[in-house]
């Protein structure tokens, strides 16, 4: 319109009553506007894309770091417990002066501070769960196991679980070493596994408590969660090999045995955005280290973390004498 009125203001210099434009005038008016339109448009569509790109990267970065720090923080605290006292055991060829915690059953018998699952638990949703590890094929789960502050403070995470709810104490055996320091302890047990739920089409990362024995969704759209395991040899605390969850619990026939020797983590999460942007297929790195090309037009991170137990060679899982 701008470039017809510039047309009719130049004639009517010439011919005051009279504004007119032949065909080609009109069509070439119309291509010009056309092209004005169409960058416009493209300008629009190219910046709304871009802001719809940022805005997921930032969420999708966001997500997983957050469940990253959250399942990084429970791993560093596997077998936690207050020290109590040294006390010399003889095992079968071994001997040696090692702490007794409070990190303790209810009978006093030593808990488990980490037990992995290389595919995932059994049932961890539907009705009569079932965290006994799976056979078949699905994501890594864990479990993760701590003395806790015997102060309850949802808002600082003081003797609360993964879900932030308060875990009830359980009574130490008067005759344990442990009972000195106080006669309940309160033992967190957090189990992180991927599963889907009912209605739902993507996988979802959850943490069951055992404050209400509740499980809560952390983050969506999880494609897959893998962990490797750090193994040291028997009395050492350097790592000599790193093996899946099903090859440490063949380690030998005790389980808590096998994975006292752990003592550190290698964790992997691949997540995938919210929705299909108008952008090429993704190329990225699984957590097999294997290039992939994306499916869809969804963005997709792959997080790592190298997790050390830090107290993985505290002993604090020694029964007492």
């Amino acid at each position: 319109m701008l470039i017809i009125a510039a047309i009719c203001k130049k004639r009517a210099l010439h011919a005051p009553f009279q504004c007119g434009l032949s065909l080609v005038e009109l069509l070439v008016a119309m291509a010009i506007a056309s092209g004005v339109l169409l960058v416009s448009t493209t300008v629009y569509l190219g910046s709304s894309t871009s802001f719809r790109l940022s805005e997921d990267k930032r969420r999708l970065y966001q997500d997983g770091n957050y469940a990253m720090r959250l399942m990084e923080r429970d791993l560093r605290q596997a077998g936690f417990g207050n020290l109590v006292t040294a006390s010399t055991i003889a095992a079968a060829g071994a001997a040696g002066t090692m702490a007794i915690t409070d990190f303790i059953l209810a009978d006093g018998s030593p808990a488990q501070g980490l037990r992995g699952c290389e595919h995932g638990f059994v049932k961890p949703l539907a009705p009569g769960k079932d965290f006994s590890c799976s056979v078949n094929p699905g994501m890594a789960g864990f479990e993760v196991s701590y003395r806790l502050d015997d102060h309850v403070d949802p808002a600082s995470g003081a003797g609360v679980d993964c879900n932030g709810v308060g875990v009830g104490p359980s009574a130490v055996p008067p005759g344990h070493p442990a009972y000195r320091l106080a006669p309940n302890v309160r033992i967190a047990r957090n189990l992180f596994f991927v599963a889907t739920r009912a209605g739902a089409s993507a996988n979802s990362l959850y943490c069951q408590g055992n404050g209400n024995n509740s499980a809560q969704p952390i983050l969506n759209n999880v494609e897959d969660m893998q962990l490797v395991y750090g193994v040291a040899a028997l009395n050492d605390v350097s790592v000599s090999q790193f093996l899946n969850a099903t090859q440490v619990a063949s380690l030998s026939t005790s389980q808590y045995q096998n994975w006292g020797r752990v003592v550190s983590v290698r964790l992997c999460l691949l997540l995938s955005g919210e929705r299909n942007l108008s952008i090429e297929p993704q190329r990225y790195i699984d957590c097999n280290g294997n290039a992939r090309l994306a499916s869809d037009s969804k963005l997709r991170a792959v997080f790592k973390r190298v997790v050390t137990l830090r107290n993985s060679a505290a002993a604090s899982l020694v029964p007492p004498s």
